[in-house]
């Protein structure tokens, strides 16, 4: 009798630049895509189950921003495609413009139309400039791309590669999260089905 094999949530079969990590937080951001992606499925059966769900380009815009995108995000990271900037800045505008139109939670809040505007505008430009300013990004999408590191940053490529890792603690944290996602995502099922064995019983 062998041991039973734990199957992880994903196991990409490709990575570009092996020895390269992405940094902490642009780890997290994947982290966040995995539970975004998978709560947009639970939520799914949820609302078929209740015939409550949005239907037409209000699911079209759930469907593409709460699954596709984050799917998208989570599988450039990790196998450290540069089109990993392009997924989060897609991403995040079309967040912005949603919630400028109104649609989606951070649309529906009861903020007036120009402070709303604002924050939209604001969040694209911190994200933007995160993803084509911050010294560590920076580096590290020079670096999977095979282009020369920008001379400004050589003097600090050391504390720049060295920053790519999270703590200890920090990274088996996040790995055990992300291992667990599948049975998470599981559990989700079971809990609606139960649900709404309940409701109509």
């Amino acid at each position: 009798m062998r041991p039973g094999t734990k199957v992880r949530l994903w196991s990409p079969k490709f990575t570009n630049r092996p020895d390269v990590e992405p940094p902490a937080l642009l780890k997290l951001v994947g982290a966040i895509s995995v539970f975004s992606a998978a709560a947009s499925l639970v939520y799914a059966v949820f609302a078929t189950l209740n015939f409550a769900g949005p239907v037409g380009a209000e699911a079209a815009y759930v469907a593409v921003l709460h699954f596709v995108l984050p799917v998208c995000i989570f599988y450039t990271i990790n196998v450290n495609s540069p089109l990993s900037r392009f997924a989060i800045g897609l991403y995040v505008i079309t967040l912005s413009a949603a919630t400028v139109l109104g649609k989606g939670f951070l649309g529906s809040l009861p903020i007036s139309q120009t402070s709303r505007v604002a924050a939209a505008v604001a969040g694209v430009a911190l994200v933007l400039l995160w993803l084509s300013v911050s010294p560590k990004m920076r580096f590290y999408y020079a670096v999977i791309t095979g282009r020369p590191v920008p001379e400004e940053l050589k003097a600090r490529t050391d504390e720049l590669r060295g920053g790519f890792t999270l703590s200890p603690r920090a990274s088996t944290v996040l790995e055990w999260l992300v291992d667990r996602m599948e049975t998470a995502v599981l559990l989700g099922f079971i809990a609606v089905v139960f649900y709404a064995w309940w409701s109509t019983g």
